[in-house]
């Protein structure tokens, strides 16, 4: 399976998440790593970079998804005097890209279960 510690501590780096919160982490990064380590053609692929890269990103991409689903995430945040804003949307946009990428780099390490009909 693929290494569920590796992920999350990546993953708390990518989040900026406070050591108080790191719990949270956990059952995404548990499901994706499972889901994943599913998907796996050789069960020795599960140490390959490439694997727990697309791990890392995909649980980012669902910790970003359900922050912006719940309204746990902010829509700006101070600076001193300067006000940041940022769109919910560009973000989750930014974590698809780079969820997509880091699957499809994985690609060749992952059984394909995705059925594309395209005519009779």
């Amino acid at each position: 399976m693929i290494d569920v510690i590796k992920v999350a501590k990546a993953v708390k780096r990518l989040t900026n998440m406070p050591n108080s919160r790191v719990n949270e982490l956990i059952p995404t990064v548990k499901g994706v790593c499972a889901e994943l380590s599913g998907r796996l053609k050789k069960e020795e692929y599960a140490d390959d970079f490439r694997a727990i890269n697309a791990a890392v990103y995909l649980s980012y991409y669902r910790l970003v998804l359900r922050q912006i689903l719940t309204g746990d995430y902010p829509d700006y945040f101070k600076l001193g005097d300067i006000t940041v804003t940022q769109s919910p949307s560009l973000i989750l946009e930014k974590a698809a890209k780079l969820r997509d990428d880091a699957v499809c780099g994985a690609s060749c390490l992952l059984e394909d279960i995705d059925f594309i009909f395209r005519q009779v």
